[in-house]
């Protein structure tokens, strides 16, 4: 009896298991760089290797939009999206009624017809007046990328009368030719049949971030000087050692360079961006001369800020019964926000380097 108990109870705990395994959200945080200009990858791969993954979601290091309300006025990222916001409501003063609605109604119009091009503009407006600035950036991507080729004479007025010119929205940063989102999530988005980025992003901590940062940054200086003036001292081998820490080994950056976001994706990088991100890091705590305290506290924020953002996904994803999902970030966030959300029962994560 006791054995066909224990084989119960192992049945259970496999049928458990199996079932939530089944219930699980995939997730793939991409660790990107805000900056590819000068990038040599190849887009298209990192593209069809997470459109291969088939993502119900994408989501981009934006601000949620009802999120705004609650930043002050003087946040960054409030004061610059607010500039977006002015342009746009100087070339578009009038108000947009019944945003929420408006704003679906026209998602069901470009889902059965994606080229109605006046309806498009509109979408966009009515984004960016709703602050919700990851839609107003998509919305004009797609616009200036695969609908302006095909506008006809009264279209292109009217696009140039709502949105100005390219160059003013390049001057503006809405366009961002060399901007993750630019090269990689607009169009996965896009070649995915998707017509909305989601936005995760978490300013609520940018203050106390800010301030750890400054004292760290500070006492840094101290440390280097102090190095400086004495290169036989304690402080002289912390730097060294940081700068040493700092660095790839012999033949490890040209592996990176040879394939740009595997290397970003990988343990080493990680390793390397807490180095150059904090000053050397966790690892140099205690060090003589190494301001840990101020480094602990820098730490904390942002940690705090990537609890923010993985509730962000969860919440959104949650709502959305999504199933499979892709996080387009800063390379920086990524280890971090991995661990997080790992340790979510419900939550799978994939490596990028594991997609096929």
């Amino acid at each position: 009896m006791q054995k066909i108990h224990n084989i119960c109870l192992s049945l259970l705990f496999i049928i458990s298991s199996a079932l939530t395994s089944k219930a699980q959200i995939e997730i793939v945080i991409v660790g990107s760089s805000h900056n590819n200009t000068n990038s040599k990858q190849n887009f298209q791969v990192v593209i069809d290797r997470l459109k291969n993954f088939k993502p119900n979601m994408v989501f981009g290091e934006y601000i949620p939009a009802a999120h705004y309300a609650k930043l002050d006025d003087d946040n960054w990222a409030k004061k610059g999206f607010k500039k977006k916001l002015d342009y746009v409501n100087k070339l578009n003063p009038e108000p947009v009624k019944n945003t929420s609605n408006f704003i679906n109604k026209s998602q069901k119009a470009l889902a059965s017809f994606p080229y109605y091009h006046k309806t498009r503009m509109n979408l966009a407006v009515a984004y960016a007046k709703n602050w919700d600035r990851g839609n107003f950036d998509y919305q004009v991507y797609v616009l200036e990328n695969y609908m302006k080729q095909n506008f006809g004479k009264e279209e292109k007025a009217a696009y140039d009368k709502m949105f100005g010119s390219t160059d003013s929205l390049k001057k503006l940063g809405v366009i961002r030719p060399g901007s993750e989102y630019n090269k990689i999530y607009f169009p996965l988005i896009y070649q995915l049949g998707q017509n909305q980025i989601y936005n995760m992003d978490c300013q609520t901590y940018d203050k106390p971030w800010g301030i750890a940062w400054g004292k760290t940054d500070s006492l840094i200086k101290i440390l280097s000087a102090k190095a400086k003036a004495d290169t036989l001292s304690a402080e002289a081998k912390t730097v060294k050692a940081i700068e040493k820490a700092s660095s790839y080994a012999d033949g490890e950056e040209q592996k990176f360079m040879a394939d740009e976001y595997a290397g970003m994706n990988s343990l080493k990088y990680a390793e390397l961006d807490e180095v150059w991100n904090f000053y050397g890091g966790r690892k140099f705590y205690g060090y003589a001369g190494f301001p840990t305290e101020t480094v602990k506290e820098m730490i904390a924020q942002w940690t705090l800020r990537n609890e923010g953002m993985c509730n962000n996904i969860l919440e959104q994803a949650k709502a959305k019964n999504a199933k499979r999902i892709v996080v387009g970030v800063g390379a920086s966030h990524r280890k971090i926000m991995e661990e997080i959300l790992a340790k979510n029962s419900n939550v799978k994560i994939i490596n990028y380097n594991d997609l096929k």
